[in-house]
């Protein structure tokens, strides 16, 4: 069955008003064989072929529907499209507008860290230098009780006079 089918209906006698095909034989009449010579029975039967070709045949009105059906469809299917392209346009904005979020975090962030890391190395390098400064002062002598008294200032003062060779020309400061 084809597209047109519907549009080529039985005739009364349950016959099929589609159009024959050309190589199709040719069926005999009701009436019996064809006689040749008879143009009288012969213009009858073409009569009641074209007839029979004439009610067959799509009329304005069969075409202009079709035409009306394929367009309602058509147009059917054009809404159908342009509803999923406007939600998808709405999807793509979302998206886009979430990336420039994110880009503009991720910016953010790496400014945060390199200001931090920047942070760290100042600290780490005051730290040391604090360390440093605190050992300058520390000097341990072996040997020497380790307390808070007076005498040891000058016990300190002697010993290194002796290491010395000499008199210090100033006191040592503690």
């Amino acid at each position: 069955m084809g597209p047109m089918d519907g549009y080529f209906p039985l005739q009364p006698d349950g016959r099929d008003m589609r159009p024959a095909d050309k190589m199709a034989p040719e069926e005999e009449s009701a009436g019996g064989s064809q006689v040749e010579g008879d143009p009288a029975g012969e213009l009858t039967l073409i009569r009641a072929e074209l007839t029979q070709i004439s009610s067959r045949m799509l009329t304005k009105a069969d075409t202009n529907q079709m035409v009306q059906e394929l367009r309602g469809a058509l147009w059917e299917e054009l809404a159908g499209l342009r509803t999923d392209l406007t939600a998808l346009e709405g999807r793509v904005e979302e998206v886009e507008a979430t990336a420039q979020d994110c880009a503009q975090q991720h910016q953010a962030t790496e400014m945060a860290v390199t200001r931090q890391g920047n942070l760290l190395l100042t600290k780490r390098r005051q730290v040391e230098d604090l360390e440093n400064r605190s050992r300058r002062s520390n000097i341990l002598v072996r040997g020497l009780p380790e307390t808070d008294a007076a005498p040891l200032t000058s016990t300190l003062e002697a010993l290194f006079q002796h290491i010395l060779g000499a008199e210090a020309p100033d006191a040592i400061r503690f």
